[in-house]
Formats: C-alpha cells, structure tokens, sequence
C-alpha cells in the first residue's frame, strides 16, 4: 500500500509539471505523515539521506571533471586534435567527416559531456566540412550522433553519476570496472558511424576534392613534428586520466582534480588561449552551472534511501520472478523504457527516477548489473540525438543551419545503429566480461 502511494504521488507530481527534485522532496516528506511508523523511514532520515548525498566523493568528482571540460573547450584543445588526424587522414578521399567523428571522441573522453562536445567540435568541423563540399544534413547528423558518445566514452559524468546512484544498493560497484566497461561500448559505436560516414561517402561523393586538397597542403606546409608537438598535451589529457585510474595510481576524485589542474596548465602556459583570470571567470560560471547538480544528488539519495526503506525494489522483483519473465525480455523492455524517457525528458532526470528503481532488482534477480548500467547510458546518449529533449540536435541546429524536422530525418539511420549498440551490450553482458573484477 505504502509503495503504491509512492508511486502514483510522486507520478502525479511531475505530471503537475513540479521540478524533479520538488517532486522527490515534497513525496518522500509526505511518506511519514500519511503512514507514520509504516513506511520505514521518518522525517530524520531525510536530513541523513541528503548529507550523504550532497557530501559524496561522486558529486566533487562530477564538479571537477565539468570544470575541467569547461576550461579545455576554451583552451583551443579542439582544433589541435582535429589538425593531429586530419595532418595524416585528410588528404583520402571521404576521410573528413571521419576524421570529426574521431575528435569528436577524443574530446568526449576530454569533456565527459554530450551537448559540450557537439558544440565545441560541431562549431569547429562543420563550417570545414560544408566548405569542402559535404551534404549539410549529413555533416550535422553525424556531429551530433558523434558528439552524444561524450556521455558514454569515460570519464564522464554521467557514468559517475550512475555509479553514485547504485552506492546505497550496492557500495561494492566500482566506477573503475564501469568505465573499462563503457570505453569498448563507446569506441564500437564511433567505428559503427565511422563505417557509416565511409560507406556514405562512398555513395553520395567525397566533397569538393581541390577544397580538401587545398586545406592538407596548408596543414602539410609544416612538418609533422611541430604539429605533433602542438597537439600532443591534448591528445595526452585522456591518456593521463584513464590511464591513472585503471593503473589504480589514483582513483576518480583524484582523476578529476588532476585533470582541471592539467587542462588549466595547458590552456594558460601551453597553448596561451586563456589568462589565468579568464580562467577563474570560467570556473565561477561553471560552478553556478554545476550548483543544481548538487542538489539534484542530494535529492536522489533521498529517492534511493526511501525507495529502499519502503523495499519497493524487493516487492518489484518479487512480482517479476513470480510472473517468470525471461531475463533478456525483462532487459529489453527496461531499455526500451529508458529510451523512451530519454526522448521526452532530461537524462539526467531519468536516470534518477529509474536507476534506483530498476538497479536493485537486477541484483535481487541475479543479473549483471554493470553491463545494463552501460547500456542505460547509451540509450541516454540517444535521447540528446532525438526530439522533442534532443539537446545535441539544439546546439547543431542554428551552426549547421538546418532545421529541426531536417534533421530529426537524417539522424534516423544513425540513431538505429546506436540504438542496435546499446541493445548488443545489454542483453549480452558477457561481451562485456572481461572487464570485471576477478
């Protein structure tokens, strides 16, 4: 009864069009009063439950790596990784858009952020890639299927924040294992659109090759040595990073102070594209940007510790292995249900609402959790490529001067490849087994 009250009140909330964190609150204080000494929880536990959310190594880890990704997207780390692959890719035929999905994700691995990536590399390759002859619609939509990898490919914060929301189920989960984990989901599914992008290319034609031609011969008039050495501090940011926390040399706290502190050396002293009080002035706005995040992790350990104190995930498990669904079916059906939500709502929000919800039940039923976790941020990687939530497609819009609906159209093909990745990964943890402990 408790856990049916639960639900269809905090459902009614949102459907009033209340702020999500109103809505967690506003249930989650109510629960006491109705159903005093019956819910497992009091007052109190709401003040516990947000301390240890707000106070959590996950949301200074989150708020680091995001000043991080903010200060390198100022410090011109884009164009040196893009003139790195287009120096040797760029005078092959069709090889352009390629070599933008592939900075697109090297600097996913940088920013940790989809809608940052679209926008500081789509605002860069896609004036290129329309003055070299390529299809507009095409450009666009492959930026923006690209950029969304920012999400998946580690460290990123919402991997992290995943990872945070499983701790009051399962501190045992290891955000390392996750983001060994996600880092082949994130890689297959850039080759999938490099192939996409070759194979379109191939069909449709290669740009305007005099244009392509005229661009490498200005980038080739300087030896490969000195563009290396101008590209190499960025290319080795996520080299650094990942290699430190798989290493075990630091943990992702430690990853993420490291990675502010690298990305603030190398835009002021390295590539002098910022001064030291440009910097400060874009960790102030970060910060103000970042604020919310905060309290939304405050807010959803209130959400986990109620929906455990209620054991609402025990009683949905308990009704699922009674009606003796298949694990792949229940799986598929889960995924589906977050694609869904990720298309009509913040990602963020949704896997708020759901990972606490859906995360113990695939432990009470025995299923790997890691690999589903992975394939709900993929789906959520998919919401920012579709409409009507589709912030990627947001940011392209006016760059690429596209309307909406046009590419809504062109991203079809692209989403369903995604769409097949994130599916390949969560039925099929086993691909995805030896990256786990022991």
């Amino acid at each position: 009864m408790t856990a049916l009250f639960f639900v269809l009140f905090f459902g009614t909330m949102l459907l009033l069009g209340m702020p999500l964190f109103a809505s967690i609150t506003v249930t989650v204080a109510t629960m006491p009063l109705f159903f005093a000494g019956n819910c497992g929880f009091t007052l109190a536990n709401l003040g516990t439950w947000m301390m240890n959310g707000s106070l959590s190594s996950v949301g200074i880890t989150i708020l680091l790596f995001i000043l991080a990704g903010d200060v390198m997207a100022r410090g011109k780390l884009t164009e040196k990784l893009f003139d790195t692959f287009a120096y040797y890719l760029g005078k092959k035929r069709g090889f352009m858009p390629i070599i933008s999905v592939l900075t697109c994700m090297f600097y996913g691995a940088i920013s940790g952020s989809g809608p940052a990536t679209t926008a500081a590399v789509g605002a860069m390759c896609f004036p290129l890639l329309k003055k070299m002859g390529y299809d507009t619609r095409f450009s666009a939509c492959l930026l923006v299927a690209a950029g969304c990898l920012g999400m998946v490919i580690p460290p990123s914060a919402p991997l992290t924040t995943a990872a945070g929301l499983t701790e009051a189920f399962d501190p045992s989960l290891d955000v390392v294992v996750l983001y060994k984990m996600a880092a082949p989901v994130g890689i297959l599914a850039g080759l999938i659109l490099i192939v996409y992008a070759y194979l379109y290319c191939r069909k449709h034609g290669n740009g305007d090759q005099a244009v392509i031609d005229a661009h490498n011969d200005a980038l080739r008039s300087r030896p490969f040595s000195a563009v290396l050495k101008e590209s190499i501090w960025a290319l080795l940011c996520p080299v650094i990073i990942l290699g430190g926390i798989f290493a075990g040399i630091t943990d992702t706290s430690q990853a993420a102070a490291i990675s502010l502190i690298y990305a603030i050396f190398v835009s002021v002293w390295i590539y002098k594209s910022v001064t030291l009080s440009e910097v400060v002035e874009i960790i102030k706005g970060s910060l103000s940007s970042a604020a919310p995040l905060c309290i939304l992790l405050a807010i959803a350990n209130i959400f986990s510790g109620a929906l455990g104190a209620m054991k609402v995930p025990d009683q949905m498990a308990e009704t699922l292995v009674n009606a003796g669904f298949p694990h792949m079916l229940l799986v598929g059906l889960l995924l589906l249900v977050m694609l869904v939500l990720g298309t009509f709502m913040d990602s963020g929000a949704a896997m708020r609402i759901l990972v606490p919800l859906v995360y113990p039940v695939l432990l009470r039923l025995g299923m790997e959790p890691y690999s589903f976790v992975v394939a709900v941020i993929m789906t959520q990687a998919i919401g920012l490529t579709t409409p009507p939530y589709g912030l990627c497609l947001f940011v392209m819009a006016p760059v690429s001067g596209e309307s909406m609906t046009s590419l809504s159209k062109g991203i079809i093909p692209l989403v369903l490849t995604l769409i097949a990745v994130a599916y390949l990964f969560g039925l099929f943890p086993g691909l995805l087994g030896w990256a786990l402990p022991g």
